[in-house]
């Protein structure tokens, strides 16, 4: 019987590489061993993974969901093997993999971590940016950050803190148009929509008791906060954002708050929230590499974020539906 870990990382690279031979390059290894590999697993598992042509390979079925499979089991052997290390190390090492929005990637984390890597040498970083929830069990990840609403009930979610949302414009567009008063004046102006889902948008305000909200059918949709920002800047029209991804702008000048009597939180402690999800069940505490990860991030949004209300107390957890 083949080895399982083996087979699962050949059969992974055979399937992103699109092709035994170019899996055979990156692995140093013959195309024959490979596909001896290969056929071997399927014999173990009683059924056809890869649909093997003259021209190229298609994955049948059963092989895409050993897909998933397969990396859970590589995935919970490096963390196995990584917490034994840091066990007898006392040290933070080995491999970690995080998903993150774009924006905290590129306008938080990027600045502080040299400082991170030169503390943890021995720790490897696989960092990767997307605005969109990438599955982590299936995508071999050890934690996400995740702002907004945490979604996956089956993970592990830490509430780190909230961060309050600002509606802006650039002083230019200002000059140009002049700013809504209130919120049903902003279907008036031109609105940027920053969202993963196309057509219309629910912006919603409020003021003492008073809630409004208005549908907003933006002008420009993007997927990307951080192209939205600089549309904003550039004075293409209104946009409604979290105050970490504009904060260079608000102190420069560049962009004004529109509207400050009507507030785009709920109260003092609203904002959106930022969780981190873990693998690890509720029961279990995750490795210390990820927790020094979630220490740098709760250290980056204390100082450099203006948060609101109160992240739980030290690795407390909360199932989120």
């Amino acid at each position: 019987m083949p080895d399982p870990l083996t087979a699962a990382e050949v059969f992974l690279h055979v399937v992103r590489a699109h092709g035994f031979t170019n899996a055979a390059k990156t692995l140093g290894r013959s195309p024959s061993s490979l596909s001896r590999a290969v056929a071997d697993l399927e014999r173990d598992l009683g059924t056809q993974l890869i649909a093997r042509t003259t021209r190229r390979l298609h994955l049948t079925e059963a092989g895409a969901l050993y897909v998933g499979h397969a990396e859970a089991l590589l995935a919970a052997h490096r963390t196995a093997r990584d917490a034994i290390t840091e066990l007898v190390g006392g040290a933070p090492r080995g491999h970690l993999r995080v998903s993150m929005p774009v924006s905290v990637g590129e306008r938080l984390l990027a600045m502080h971590l040299p400082a991170f890597r030169r503390k943890y040498p021995d720790l490897r970083l696989e960092i990767d940016l997307s605005d969109r929830n990438v599955p982590l069990v299936q995508g071999g990840f050890d934690l996400a950050i995740r702002v907004g609403r945490a979604a996956d009930s089956s993970l592990r979610a830490q509430l780190l803190g909230r961060v309050p949302v600002r509606l802006v414009a650039s002083p230019s567009y200002v000059a140009a148009h002049g700013a809504p008063k209130k919120p049903s004046e902003i279907l008036e102006h031109p609105c940027l929509a920053v969202g993963n889902v196309s057509g219309p948008t629910e912006w919603v305000f409020h003021r003492g008791a008073k809630r409004q909200s208005v549908r907003v059918d933006g002008i420009v949709h993007t997927t990307s906060p951080t192209l939205a920002a600089q549309l904003a800047t550039a004075g293409l029209g209104l946009l409604r954002t979290t105050e970490w991804l504009i904060r260079e702008e608000l102190a420069q000048g560049e962009l004004v708050e529109i509207m400050p009597g009507w507030r785009c939180d709920r109260s003092v402690k609203g904002g959106v929230p930022v969780y981190v999800m873990f693998v690890q069940g509720a029961s279990a505490m995750p490795p210390l590499k990820s927790r020094v990860f979630v220490d740098l991030i709760k250290d980056i949004m204390a100082t450099e974020v203006l948060v609101v209300g109160e992240a739980p107390p030290g690795t407390r957890s909360s199932r989120r539906a």
